[in-house]
């Protein structure tokens, strides 16, 4: 049974009358290419041209509003400006029009308050009537399924020939881009749609849309923001459930870091590294380019999980040996495994095939054409191949040999490959391919690309999901809580007494922490310089001393830390000249002096948590210390992950390398005490999360003792003790 959301799109993608309003009879006006777009197209259902001055246009009776329009009408577009607008969507309410596309600007995309106010005044008449509003600021949608095409960019003129790619986007110019790109890797284009401002329907509402939408085969999504992280997982999970790959393409993704934020995980986290993160958790290939999303769809539209999977690695020919280096650097770049393994040597029956040919080269995957010394050798190599269980995609780097009939040889047994095993074949060709030979590949269901780039960015989207487990998207593992529901009272409560735009000190930041399950380390308060010298004394030299300053959240940065002291002496004075430049810094604050042992690292980490408004909390792992915005090695982990996933991503991260560099033990001991601080976080985050903004654990020291946390900032979300 339909959802709601898609019964409410249906006077959208199925109506059966439109209105044009602003339609006209000059050429080459927006009304009028729409009209004439409109007409041309297709569309079964009744056209009324809407302008004030009446008359006919395309041959069709004008109206001089909405209201004289004799029956009833499903779906509106507006090509008037955004002062006329809301008139007509009122018009549009009385006459119980079900679905407007707005093309006017003049909205919220101005960041003007007559045009926010413009805005809430539109989306208020709607949601009271039940108008549902794509825009404003859209160039119109594209139907392929039903021949309905609203809008007026030049594609909106193209042929009608549908297929199952459906794509919403923050940019309606680009459909110019996109359409074309589609059909050159022969991907037929469902639905596209330019969001607009999202007054009312958003990109999620489509992308659920097309989840439901039996025509829509692969989504596409050219993502500027998304407006809610979790409802995204969730839709992911869905397409995942469904068989519809997603891909994206995000707009922006140059954007520095986070600026000013208090904490180093904010600052290093970024929108950009959150999508990245995000998406990659929600098995959503991202790609970089409109050619790459276009290669992609072209290779993910008869996506079979069942049949190719991630260890499955890409077999390589190449009719050079500089075109084989080629291919084997792509894939390298881009973490597209080789079938045969990083050396290429082939072993197993494809081993054996080779020894059988006499005369030849070094055969190694990439397999060079030259070196089998006659190309009728590639069919048993393949057989070789396959009997070893090498059964996923191919890539063939080609240039035009002395004759076409060799060309097609060639062809032949690549294309009986992709037949016999079902894997995606992908032919790049930079000098192109004879004009028969390119046709005779596509028409056979090979992707030629014209760049080698392109081609291994669309080969990576596909591989992204080749690896994707589903099975954690879909029913997320949450584990049982480590927090005592005490505990978290207790934080909640140590959160609630901070102001806005505050911050825990190190002291109650460690306090919190420590409730969570995080390592650590012991801190004592002193308040005297004897009371100091006395803890130092206790805990054992050397020790490190802090002054906590108000509104001074990096220590290190204002000279407040002294650390390898060795005697009592040291200590006091240190904690005299620490206590005077606190002072300074914050006088009559009431300033706080800490001890603390001085544990003996191996190295140093950054764990945190940042908030990345709408997408929610992120785990933050990486190198850490006094420089870790310098190093800026960090990976950010969406909280909903489970913990053999996190373990997965900080083992191949720069800070797994690094840990797994000092355990020379091999029972990953130092690796799972940094994967239980990190969970610790991720719980913290789980049962508190409306209240923390961002947590830095930084830096956590890696000792052979174990792991043990020497610094911690926590910044409460803004409002959160309200």
């Amino acid at each position: 049974m339909p959802s709601a959301l898609y019964a409410s799109l249906e006077p959208l993608f199925r109506p059966r009358s439109v209105a044009v309003v602003g339609a006209s009879a000059t050429p080459f006006k927006q009304g009028n290419v729409a009209l004439k777009y409109l007409l041309q197209g297709g569309y079964a259902g009744t056209v009324y041209p809407v302008n004030p001055t009446g008359g006919e246009i395309e041959g069709l009776t004008c109206y001089r509003s909405i209201s004289d329009i004799p029956g009833p009408v499903d779906c509106v577009l507006t090509v008037i400006p955004a002062a006329a607008t809301i008139e007509a969507i009122r018009e549009c309410a009385q006459k119980g029009v079900g679905a407007a596309i707005i093309g006017a600007n003049g909205f919220a995309e101005l960041n003007t308050e007559a045009g926010f106010k413009r805005e809430r005044e539109l989306t208020a008449i709607a949601r009271a009537h039940g108008i549902r509003i794509v825009g404003p600021n859209t160039n119109g949608i594209w139907n392929a399924t039903d021949k309905l095409s609203l809008g007026y960019n030049t594609s909106h003129g193209d042929v009608m020939t549908p297929g199952p790619m459906s794509i919403a986007a923050h940019s309606g110019a680009l459909f110019n881009s996109v359409a074309p790109c589609l059909r050159r890797y022969g991907v037929g284009l469902s639905k596209f749609i330019p969001v607009g401002n999202e007054a009312d329907l958003d990109m999620l509402d489509f992308l659920e849309y097309f989840i439901e939408d039996e025509a829509t085969g692969v989504i596409g999504l050219v993502v500027e923001g998304l407006r809610d992280g979790e409802r995204f997982r969730t839709l992911a999970a869905r397409a995942h459930q469904e068989g519809k790959p997603i891909i994206a393409l995000k707009l922006g993704r140059s954007e520095a870091g986070a600026g000013a934020a208090l904490a180093h995980s904010s600052r290093l986290a970024g929108s950009a590294r959150a999508y990245a993160a995000l998406f990659a958790e929600c098995g959503v290939p991202m790609v970089p380019s409109i050619e790459a999303m276009a290669g992609a769809a072209a290779l993910l539209k008869d996506f079979d999980p069942m049949r190719l999977r991630g260890d499955q690695g890409l077999v390589c020919v190449t009719t050079s040996g500089g075109g084989g280096s080629l291919l084997a650097d792509h894939a390298a770049d881009r973490d597209v495994p080789l079938a045969a393994g990083d050396d290429g040597e082939w072993k197993g029956e494809a081993a054996a095939v080779i020894e059988t040919f006499t005369g030849a080269g070094l055969i190694r995957n990439p397999i060079d054409g030259g070196n089998l010394a006659g190309w009728k050798r590639l069919e048993p190599l393949f057989a070789g191949i396959e009997a070893d269980g090498h059964l996923g995609p191919v890539a063939m780097f080609a240039h035009m040999l002395p004759q076409e009939t060799s060309d097609r040889a060639v062809a032949d047994m690549l294309i009986a490959r992709k037949q016999r095993t079902g894997a995606p074949l992908v032919v790049a060709a930079p000098g192109g391919l004879r004009p028969a030979v390119d046709a005779y590949y596509r028409e056979n269901g090979a992707v030629v690309f014209g760049d080698l780039s392109t081609c291994f960015d669309s080969l990576a989207a596909l591989y992204d999901a080749m690896a994707f487990d589903p099975d954690e998207l879909i029913e997320p593992s949450q584990g049982r809580p480590s927090i005592k529901s005490r505990d978290v009272d207790a934080i909640r409560k140590a959160l609630a007494g901070v102001q806005a735009g505050d911050f825990l000190s190190e002291i109650d930041s460690a306090r919190v922490l420590r409730l969570a399950g995080a390592p650590m380390i012991e801190s004592t308060l002193a308040t005297r310089s004897e009371e100091a010298a006395n803890i130092a004394r206790a805990c054992g030299f050397p020790v490190v001393v802090k002054a906590l300053a108000p509104g001074v959240a990096h220590k290190n940065d204002a000279g407040l830390v002294a650390v390898g002291l060795r005697d009592e002496n040291a200590v006091r004075a240190a904690f005299e000249e620490l206590s005077a430049k606190a002072s300074a810094l914050a006088p009559g604050g009431g300033v706080q002096m800490i001890v603390q042992p001085m544990a003996r690292a191996r190295a140093e980490l950054i764990l945190g948590v940042t908030y990345e408004p709408p997408l929610g909390h992120f785990l933050v792992v990486g190198l850490g210390g006094v420089h870790a915005e310098l190093l800026d090695s960090v990976v950010l982990i969406p909280t909903f992950a489970g913990r053999e996933r996190m373990r997965d991503i900080v083992d191949e991260s720069m800070a797994g390398a690094l840990i797994a560099r000092l355990d020379q033990s091999g029972d990953e001991a130092m690796l799972d005490e940094v994967m239980d601080a990190l969970v610790a976080l991720r719980d913290l985050v789980r049962a508190c999360g409306d209240e923390i903004e961002s947590i830095d654990v930084n830096p956590l020291l890696l000792t052979d003792e174990g792991c043990v946390a020497v610094d911690a900032l926590i910044v409460p979300r803004s409002g959160a003790s309200d």
